[in-house]
């Protein structure tokens, strides 16, 4: 049986004044959930408390409500599986992030905006849950822990 690492990525749904908290890429045009990688060790609270911090900056607090959705995404180019985990959470800010830039594209190619949930872009990846959580959103996001597959 062959050894392989699965990667769980920890995705930040952020959600004040009806935007979502996303990251845009300039030099690839889409935007994304916030969040990245566990690192080993670390419970899923905790990564989301990292991953917070290293996206919004030093003083951020995160409160996670639920997990909302588990997702399998697999990357044949670089042979990896990942397990994605969204998670609904809420920080104690909201000014002072849009167009933050992210530090570790140090070229100013990726930055923190805010996104009308109710009229998210097409070029929002995973596409595909975009639809899901306009409507989950409308309800209240009723569900937790959903697992939603393997989407595009």
């Amino acid at each position: 049986m062959e050894d392989r690492k699965i990667h769980i990525r920890l995705r930040l749904i952020i959600i004040k004044n009806g935007k979502l908290l996303a990251s845009y890429t300039k030099k690839r045009d889409f935007y994304f959930y916030i969040g990245g990688h566990m690192e080993n060790g670390e419970t899923v609270l905790q990564g989301c408390k990292r991953e917070i911090i290293e996206e919004c900056g030093e003083g951020t607090e995160f409160t996670l409500n639920k997990i909302l959705y588990i997702r399998d995404f697999f990357d044949p180019d670089n042979g990896e599986q990942n397990l994605e985990l969204f998670i609904l959470g809420d920080i104690n800010k909201d000014k002072g992030l849009e167009h933050k830039l992210d530090y570790q594209h140090p070229d100013g190619s990726m930055w923190l905006t805010w996104l009308d949930v109710e009229n998210l872009p097409n070029n929002i990846f995973p596409k595909q849950l975009s639809s899901k959580l306009l409507e989950d959103y409308k309800q209240g996001f009723p569900n937790s822990g959903e697992y939603i597959g393997e989407i595009e």
